[in-house]
């Protein structure tokens, strides 16, 4: 999910496709944004774009080494494919239910574009694509294109959300109603061209460890929960291996609106409320704060009550310094995307700081941004809510800083 919805189905949806064109996350569409806050993104929400920018008022706003990709606003979920050559750029249009997944290169080249309202990487060469009705955002054709734009095969039947694990294999959801019956939250495996019997009775997928077999699941508890404005939702959390479907951890949960973060080795799973799950000798720690993902290095990201951006592993918690509310940390030790403490006007701008090995650069950007994506050379693009202190917009921006 870093897809955005989660288990609240054509409620949460609905709310995701009209935040789409005020804001959006890591986070979304059918699923969470997914990836947002994964090693190399992270995403919170974008402000309302309420002009366009031109590309010569942008460009006068930019320091050196950063340059304007020419997407749409909107701007949903950074997705980079297996291999990290090229990102998949999820936008969704004003009306709802349109969207649009673009494909670009290390040099922020647009190679491709298709229609989407959700997608997922399923290789390095094809990208699945979900597309609905602006009259049923419930049901959608699932699409497998070849990033060359010359195949695209549709898989039978339709669905309400997808989670590619980039080894081949997407998991497809069944489409969204207003239900907490089983088999609303259930799934179907595609892979190698088929699709696979419905998986039923462990919720839906959130996430995929990096080798792709563990898959992280989320349901409702079977006794329900209080629910509503201010309510929690009580639920189950379940790591299954496929394809044999076995179980490898089970654990309840308070409240299942949160997204939940494999470790780059699959041997941990954090959950955003700070839960850490060992699954190997079945340990947990319970963190104080927010949890957004880990390095690749292995280090849980993590907001503190304070709101600074915190690193933590099993031998202890540091400080990432001057780095508040959100950060998204690239390949190489150095490499970091973060916000300075944010001024209490909210509607002043706010400058973010892109580091890269020593080198930095300074932009400004709204408050409320923004997510990012490093590439593994150290490129990194960021999707600003604003670029100049009088225009309002979304930009996606390469940065690329020499090394020091």
């Amino acid at each position: 999910m870093a897809r955005v919805w989660r288990l609240d189905g054509a409620v949460i949806l609905a709310a995701a496709v009209l935040v789409a064109g005020c804001a959006s996350s890591v986070t979304p569409s059918p699923m969470q944004t997914h990836r947002t806050a994964t090693v190399a993104t992270t995403s919170l929400a974008l402000t309302t774009p309420t002009a366009t920018i031109t590309e010569a008022a942008s460009e006068q706003s930019l320091p050196p080494g950063v340059t304007v990709v020419d997407t749409a606003n909107g701007i949903q979920r950074l997705d980079w494919s297996p291999s990290g050559k090229l990102l998949a750029v999820l936008t969704l249009g004003w009306e709802l239910g349109l969207g649009r997944a673009d494909l670009l290169d290390l040099t922020g080249r647009r190679i491709a574009s298709f229609d989407a309202f959700d997608m997922a990487w399923v290789d390095d060469t094809h990208l699945m694509t979900l597309v609905v009705s602006p009259n049923d955002t419930a049901h959608g054709t699932a699409t497998v294109h070849s990033i060359d734009g010359t195949e695209s095969n549709v898989v039978p039947g339709t669905f309400g959300g997808m989670l590619g694990n980039g080894h081949g294999s997407v998991a497809l959801m069944a489409p969204v109603v207003a239900s907490t019956a089983p088999v609303d939250e259930s799934f179907q495996i595609w892979s190698n061209g088929q699709l696979g019997p419905r998986v039923v009775g462990f919720g839906l997928p959130m996430r995929w460890s990096a080798d792709g077999r563990l898959v992280a699941l989320i349901r409702d508890s079977e006794t329900g929960g209080g629910g509503g404005v201010g309510g929690s939702t009580p639920g189950i959390l379940t790591v299954l291996r496929l394809p044999e479907r076995t179980v490898v951890r089970s654990q309840t949960l308070d409240d299942i609106r949160l997204d939940v973060y494999f470790s780059p080795d699959g041997a941990r799973l954090a959950t955003s409320d700070g839960l850490v799950l060992d699954l190997a000798d079945a340990s947990t720690v319970q963190l104080t704060g927010g949890t957004e993902g880990w390095t690749t290095t292995g280090a849980l990201v993590m907001v503190g009550l304070d709101h600074r951006v915190l690193l933590w592993t099993p031998a202890g918690t540091t400080v990432v310094p001057d780095a508040f509310d959100w950060a998204a940390f690239g390949p190489n030790k150095g490499d970091i995307a973060t916000l300075p403490a944010a001024d209490d006007n909210l509607g002043a701008p706010v400058t973010g700081v892109v580091r890269r090995a020593g080198g930095a650069v300074s932009i400004p950007l709204n408050v409320g941004l923004s997510m990012a994506a490093w590439s593994a050379a150290g490129v990194c693009f960021i999707a600003t809510g604003t670029i100049d202190a009088q225009l309002q917009g979304n930009r996606l921006l390469r940065i690329e800083l020499p090394a020091s």
